[in-house]
């Protein structure tokens, strides 16, 4: 039976939020679900912008996949074989999970890559059952508590690592 866990770490800044963003990514691997939750302006795209930096992308190549639903990204993060594609996904526009189908959804959650899905509290049923949660919490206008919470044992291991690397490496 997969372990449940809660880790809070707070980002002072975006440019923070980024880098633990980063320090994620470089921790992805194929088939792993990111779904990411909070209001408008918390920092969800920011986070994925330094997920992508962590699996060898350039800086500015990530944006909100609002309007296209989808965006996907190829880097190349130390657990990939070659090059990690990570699947961008925005639920904010979707209404239910039927309009899920339209976008071949269901492929992404097993396509060669790893999966972040931003808005995943709008359609909740269609996050696997196990997955990384983060939720972002405005603090401040420029602080943010971000809220990770492991579904299965993968991510717990994943989290206890970040919250490492987040304190050795970036002092927070």
């Amino acid at each position: 039976m997969p372990t449940d866990t809660t880790v809070t770490i707070t980002s002072h800044t975006p440019r923070q939020t980024e880098e633990i963003g980063s320090l994620l990514g470089s921790m992805l691997a194929t088939g792993d679900i990111i779904a990411l939750c909070g209001e408008l302006g918390t920092g969800k795209t920011t986070l994925v912008r330094g997920m992508a930096r962590g699996i060898g992308l350039e800086e500015g190549e990530v944006a909100s996949p609002s309007f296209t639903l989808v965006n996907e990204y190829a880097g190349g993060g130390p657990l990939a074989k070659g090059p990690l594609r990570l699947f961008h996904i925005d639920l904010y526009r979707l209404a239910d999970a039927r309009e899920l189908i339209a976008i071949d959804y269901e492929e992404y959650l097993t396509a060669d890559g790893a999966v972040v899905i931003e808005w995943a509290d709008r359609i909740p049923q269609a996050i696997p059952a196990e997955a990384l949660w983060i939720m972002l919490r405005y603090l401040t206008s420029e602080s943010r508590e971000i809220v990770l919470r492991a579904e299965g044992d993968r991510y717990k291991m994943m989290i206890e690592e970040l919250q490492r690397k987040v304190y050795t490496e970036l002092s927070l």
